[in-house]
């Protein structure tokens, strides 16, 4: 079992960061350069508020939103560039379609057979399909698929507890709920790779979004490990994520090996913008180049970090 634990209050944070910085006075230089990074992020007396609640399938909805509004801004040249494997940006769309029926396939019968369990492999032949296709063409039949996919979300909204169901999609077989954050942190991810390949600024979800997607993405930590082959074997984290949509959370990294449950303090505190750990577990950031501040265990942030890259799906 994971335990993860998340502190609302910000209050409390600052009061584990004052007593670890007591622990260990600074060097007279860094307070000086603390400060005016701190100002250059942003301006004083402007604290960064909570994001309000929104349910998975709103979050769905904004990722499907914002998408959709950068599809329709494309040059019919930047359809054609390369954005990730060896896919351009039309092939990456026809690939969002495939993933949209087979996400529809498992809404209508999730006790019933299944398709590929390999998202990529599941999706080429769709991806494929694009070439020599009208980019409008393609961009439309995304945005059908993905308007049916909502009109059959929003029969769940008024009925929450349809979020508890499981549903099957690439092999991931898990409650509704979780699977649509899944598929939000997917949209944005793959929004990204579009925006880098036609030379656009990257663009964070809003925070109300990423605060779903922090929570996700830090409770199946454990599992990337585990899929890295660096299990945590019960050891404890402290992973505090900075900006709009973070937080904190102390969590255990998988279960020790007498199956015990372990106590006291972390044996490692990572700190890291809530954004780009995104970008991590989505595999789109080199672990050697996020900016960090890593307190105890070096070896166990390393496996830490590997083991978010390991929790991406393509």
């Amino acid at each position: 079992m994971t335990e993860a634990h998340h502190r609302e209050n910000p209050l409390e944070e600052l009061r584990f960061a004052l007593a670890e910085g007591d622990a260990e006075a600074a060097p007279n230089i860094l307070g000086p350069s603390v400060f005016e990074a701190a100002l250059a992020a942003r301006s004083a007396g402007r604290p960064v508020d909570e994001p309000p609640a929104i349910s998975p399938v709103e979050a769905f909805r904004r990722a499907v939103a914002s998408l959709d509004g950068l599809l329709a801004s494309l040059s019919p040249g930047q359809w054609h560039r390369p954005a990730l494997r060896r896919l351009d940006v039309q092939q990456v769309v026809g690939h969002l379609t495939g993933v949209e029926y087979d996400f529809q396939a498992g809404l209508r019968t999730p006790d019933g057979p299944h398709g590929n369990p390999d998202h990529v492999a599941s999706t080429d032949p769709l991806a494929a399909a694009q070439l020599g296709r009208s980019p409008m063409l393609t961009h439309d039949e995304w945005r059908v698929a993905t308007t049916e996919t909502l009109q059959v979300l929003g029969a769940v909204e008024t009925s929450p507890a349809r979020l508890g169901d499981v549903v099957t999609l690439h092999g991931l077989r898990m409650p509704l709920g979780p699977l649509l954050v899944v598929r939000t942190f997917e949209l944005w991810t793959h929004e990204e790779d579009i925006r880098r390949a036609i030379s656009r600024p990257l663009q964070a979800p809003d925070a109300a979004s990423l605060r779903l997607m922090t929570d996700l993405a830090v409770a199946m930590l454990p599992a990337g490990m585990r899929r890295a082959g660096r299990p945590g074997d019960g050891r404890r984290a402290r992973i505090v994520l900075t900006g709009p949509g973070g937080g904190t959370w102390q969590t255990q990294l998988g279960d020790s090996p007498d199956g015990s449950r372990a106590d006291g303090p972390a044996d490692v505190r990572i700190v890291v913008d809530a954004t780009d750990f995104c970008r991590l577990v989505a595999n789109r950031m080199d672990p050697a180049t996020i900016a960090t501040v890593v307190t105890g265990d070096d070896a166990l942030a390393r496996d830490c970090f590997t083991g978010a890259t390991c929790l991406a799906l393509d």
